[in-house]
Parts: C-alpha cells; structure tokens; sequence
C-alpha cells in the first residue's frame, strides 16, 4: 500500500487543524475517478514527451536540456506532468480496477496518437512503452487481485 498521506487543515477556526485527512487506501483505489485521471495525465506527458522526440534538445541557459524553439510549451507541460504521471502509475500497485483501466486507456489511446505524429524510431519506442502500460496495468491488477483471493498456503 502507498503511505501517502495529505492533511487537508480545514475545518475549525480555533487554530487547531482538521484531522481530516485523505490517504491512498483501499478505499480511495476504488474511486472511478481514477480512469479519466489516468487519461488526462498520460496524455499531457505523451505531449510533453514529443516536444522532445519531434523537435530535440537544445542547450539552455545553465546547461541543461531545454525543448526547442516552438515546442517550449511541451516542455513545460512534461515537467509540470512528471509528478502526477509517477503519481498515476503507483496505481499499478494497486489491485483494484479504475487505476488500471486509466492507464489501459492512456496508454493505449496516447499510444496510438504517437503513431499519428510520426514513424521514426523515436516515435515507434514512446509508443510501444505506451502499450507496454496499456497491457500490463490490467494484468498486474488481475495477478495481485488472483493472488489476495486465493487462500493461504498451509
């Protein structure tokens, strides 16, 4: 299980803070809104990510990589999407449903969309790595849910 936990401190006016808090639970796993989340994040990552494949790297100010002339919004847009990209694949920890069929239909969805962009080697690797996740999120979320249900070994 993620330990991930976020203390909302609302609630009272005395100072004092809510003990409200949300956590990556079970519970929270099973939230639908875990599919379009899914969609939304990798697709905003697959975009970043052809900036990069489709207009290169140029040196930046202090050295590092920078997108190119006309594709700066896509490099932003992948730095801005790499936290809630890592943050949607730990749903391939989970065993429930709706993170794993957000990144089945991201994966596959933006995988296809790389194809449309382009046929180079570039473009052939960032979508086999799309519909690698598109494949293994539901049967890794099939295998843990097989392997919770079975009975214990004696």
């Amino acid at each position: 299980m993620i330990l991930a936990v976020i203390d909302t401190g609302v609630g009272r006016m005395d100072g004092w803070r809510s003990r409200d808090r949300w956590s990556l639970d079970e519970k929270n796993w099973s939230r639908r809104w875990w599919i379009p989340l899914g969609v939304l994040v990798l697709a905003a990552a697959t975009w970043g990510v052809l900036g990069f494949v489709e207009g290169g790297c140029t040196r930046g100010s202090r050295g590092g990589c920078v997108a190119a002339d006309g594709y700066r919004a896509q490099g932003w847009v992948l730095f801005l999407a790499a936290m809630p990209t890592f943050f949607v694949v730990t749903g391939l920890s989970a065993d429930r449903w709706p993170p794993a069929l957000g990144i089945a239909a991201g994966g596959t969805v933006c995988g296809l969309y790389t194809l449309t962009q382009g046929q180079t080697v570039q473009h052939l690797v960032l979508a086999a790595v799309l519909f690698a996740l598109a494949v293994t999120a539901p049967a890794l979320s099939w295998r843990r849910q097989r392997t919770a249900s079975a009975p214990p070994a004696a």
